[in-house]
């Protein structure tokens, strides 16, 4: 049920914000109130709390959102509230930003290497990915993993390309097992 809310109005919002001409200035927005939730797990209790009425809710709503957030995310609030699926607000608004950002063809990789690596090794991967994809913006998050022991991992979407040192002794390990 969870991953149905999640779908249908996320999908409803990107629908929304693209007919309306605003979708960036829509996804923007959400990006920001998705860091705001993360960062305050409180208003999301509060909002899905049972002894809270709509009517409190949907003020609460409306004196942090209202006249600030695009009438568009702020109506996805409040009809969330409505239907009881407070607590899928945040899933709603990352589907939404997902697929706003596939339509404005942005990317967004994960790396992890062994080490921390340079700017300049941080910028020619993020070259590499504009280059190999069709993607006109890359958002590349990057994390340093040491049990990779070296080289990187890269995963963009359901792709991933796995250069670790530690993947390649597992393979060399299976092939030498597979040979017994």
């Amino acid at each position: 049920m969870a991953k149905q809310v999640r779908t249908v109005y996320g999908q409803a919002l990107f629908d929304a914000a693209r007919e309306s001409g605003r979708l960036t200035e829509v996804r923007e927005q959400a990006e920001v109130i998705i860091s705001a939730l993360t960062e305050n797990p409180d208003f999301l209790r509060l909002l899905t709390h049972p002894e809270i009425t709509l009517t409190e809710k949907q003020a609460m709503v409306d004196g942090v959102f209202a006249g600030k957030a695009d009438p568009l995310i702020h109506g996805m609030i409040v009809a969330l509230l409505e239907k009881e699926h407070g607590l899928e607000i945040g899933n709603v608004l990352e589907r939404f930003v997902d697929v706003a950002l596939k339509e404005e063809k942005i990317g967004v990789a994960y790396v992890s290497s062994a080490v921390e690596l340079s700017e300049d090794q941080k910028e020619r991967i993020r070259k590499k990915l504009l280059d190999t994809t069709g993607y006109v913006e890359m958002r590349v998050h990057h994390a340093v993993d040491p049990s990779l022991i070296g080289g990187i991992v890269i995963r963009l979407g359901d792709r991933i390309v796995d250069s670790s040192l530690s993947s390649k002794l597992d393979h060399m390990r299976q092939s030498l097992l597979e040979r017994e």
